[in-house]
């Protein structure tokens, strides 16, 4: 019975053994599975950080750009604003054509010189 009792005991040790060694294959599965998802998570998380970081230059690039149109479009204004200092205003271009409108030779009466002096000669001669 003794033999028995200890093939029992080893039966029940191998078992366990076998159990045991079932469950760390299991977990070591698991600890496989883990370490490529984590490794994929890293890969997928280098390349996220890699296209922000393209994003960023892009994104610095066009502030660059429109911050030189912007001082380009401010100098354009100013030398406009220079310009319109320099231009007529509306009342001075009223004024001017009011007086070319006085001065106009087909609607007002002027004589040239030759027919002034013709007048003059006939004034003379009576």
């Amino acid at each position: 019975m003794a033999e028995r009792d200890i093939e029992i005991k080893v039966d029940e040790l191998v078992r366990r053994s076998n159990e045991i060694m079932r469950r760390l294959r299991a977990l070591e599965e698991r600890d496989s599975i883990i370490e490529a998802r984590l490794g994929s998570v890293q890969d997928a998380m280098l390349r996220m950080t890699e296209d922000i970081r393209k994003e960023f230059e892009n994104m610095d690039g066009k502030m660059k750009d429109f911050e030189n149109r912007l001082i380009i479009a401010n100098n354009e204004i100013a030398k406009i604003e220079k310009n319109m200092e320099k231009m007529a205003r509306k009342t001075e271009l009223t004024e001017l054509a009011s007086l070319i409108e006085l001065y106009n030779p087909l609607k007002a009466s002027f004589i040239t010189k030759e027919e002034a002096e013709r007048l003059v000669e006939e004034k003379l001669k009576e």
